[in-house]
């Protein structure tokens, strides 16, 4: 696969990072103990930072003289702040990246190829179809961290305290919503809209925009941020903001708090909030449920990370052996029964845990019949996606906020896009 030619400035922001890479390639590793360097987004995150830490544990018990570096960096700034210190020097030696990250990575020559790490691996046969979006030019760059779908989550007792059903339309979601609002005072249906955090406010459009048939893009690069799907879409979200079903300025993080607290009836997310739910609030968890999304086309945006090497890496044995024994069978089957959320690799669950959990059965549907918008990218810019990203968000900012009909501000960012397009 070829990726499109990064702008000059994008070139510019990782050329100290391949000067890096291209050094320490050449240098073998020093013997003795050193620091082995790790950001991720996941150290804190409740159930998923906690196995993430055992695995750490288990990692530096096997290899005495080598301490792993685990540095928390926000999901909200992860992309922004890795790029920032790749470009200047700070290399990671092992590093998760979410899918839309892969592209430009690749595209800069920041990644190291994983081919002949997977070759002697003990889960090259296990591993999702998903690698499949980490490869590219023939070579393989990330090894899949997890791939689960985002659709509906609800609290049944909310929906039954309204007197409502599970909503299998948009019609039926806006009027279970208000209902909810109305007869139990909690919020119908809750979304990041803090423009403060772009990649978030982009996924949770494309939930709507791609639920209703559409698009941001076209994968032959033409743009449609003023098509009428899109407005249709973006008229539905602006819809639940106004009328007061929705809390407004909220960030994902705080959003995912609110429902797991009970505050909310809907939520368009991933299993990880399931994980929240049972690890702060594990008396809810027999109320929430995961569902087909009530849009036309069902569409379940699909989270996913992956696990790469950086070409800058001076450990790049050592970052294979992390990512072989974050893969082995038991941590991989205890990330699916412990956290609830999707592997990396197949592994097959306990028939208890299956009968215990039935929705992790309707997650594995949806993640098959549904699956949509992986990577988080416009067709066609996936390179220059967080770039497009902003500017959706920035437009949508003056929408949410009243400044500009949904058809004005839309028609303003198609030809923002289109600005933007003509120079990449």
């Amino acid at each position: 696969m070829r990726i499109a030619a990064a702008s000059p400035a994008r070139r510019f922001r990782f050329a100290a990072a391949l000067a890096i890479a291209a050094l320490s390639l050449a240098a073998p590793r020093a013997a003795g103990a050193y620091t082995f360097k790790y950001p991720s987004w996941m150290w804190e995150e409740g159930d998923v930072g906690r196995w993430h830490k055992k695995r750490l544990a288990e990692f530096e018990a096997a290899h005495p003289d080598i301490k792993v570096q685990a540095t928390l960096v926000p999901n909200s700034s992860f992309e922004n702040v890795v790029q920032t210190q790749i470009a200047a020097g700070d290399v990671p030696d092992l590093l998760p990246v979410f899918t839309n990250m892969l592209a430009p990575l690749v595209d800069a020559g920041v990644l190291a190829p994983l081919d002949d790490c997977i070759a002697k691996s003990s889960f090259k046969d296990r591993m999702l179809p998903s690698v499949s979006f980490a490869r590219f030019g023939g070579k393989t760059y990330g090894v899949p961290l997890t791939m689960s779908p985002q659709s509906l989550l609800y609290n049944k007792a909310l929906l039954a305290q309204a007197g409502v059903k599970l909503p299998t339309t948009i019609d039926e979601f806006y009027a279970a919503a208000k209902a909810v609002k109305e007869k139990t005072g909690q919020w119908g249906y809750a979304f990041p809209n803090n423009v403060a955090s772009p990649l978030f406010i982009y996924i949770q459009s494309m939930q709507w925009v791609i639920g209703m048939g559409g698009d941001w893009a076209t994968p032959d690069r033409k743009i449609t941020a003023n098509a009428p799907k899109t407005v249709e879409a973006i008229g539905w979200t602006k819809r639940f903001l106004d009328e007061g079903l929705s809390p407004r300025g909220l960030d994902a993080n705080t959003v995912r708090t609110l429902f797991a607290q009970g505050k909310a009836a809907f939520l368009f997310d991933g299993p990880w909030v399931m994980t929240q739910v049972q690890s702060s609030n594990p008396a809810l968890l027999k109320d929430v449920d995961f569902a087909v999304m009530p849009t036309p086309t069902h569409a379940a945006i699909t989270g996913g990370a992956f696990y790469t090497i950086p070409a800058g890496s001076a450990h790049k044995d050592d970052a294979c052996a992390y990512i072989g024994l974050v893969n082995g069978e038991a941590p991989q089957r205890e990330w699916l029964q412990g956290l609830l959320q999707i592997p990396g690799t197949v592994v097959k669950p306990d028939p208890d845990f299956l009968a215990a959990h039935e929705w992790v059965g309707t997650m594995a549907e949806i993640a098959a019949k549904y699956p949509s918008g992986l990577g988080y990218a416009p067709p066609g810019f996936a390179v220059g996606a967080a770039e497009f990203r902003q500017i959706v968000t920035d437009h949508l900012a003056q929408i949410y906020a009243g400044r500009k009909s949904v058809q004005d501000g839309l028609n303003d960012a198609q030809k923002a896009l289109e600005r933007w397009a003509a120079k990449q």
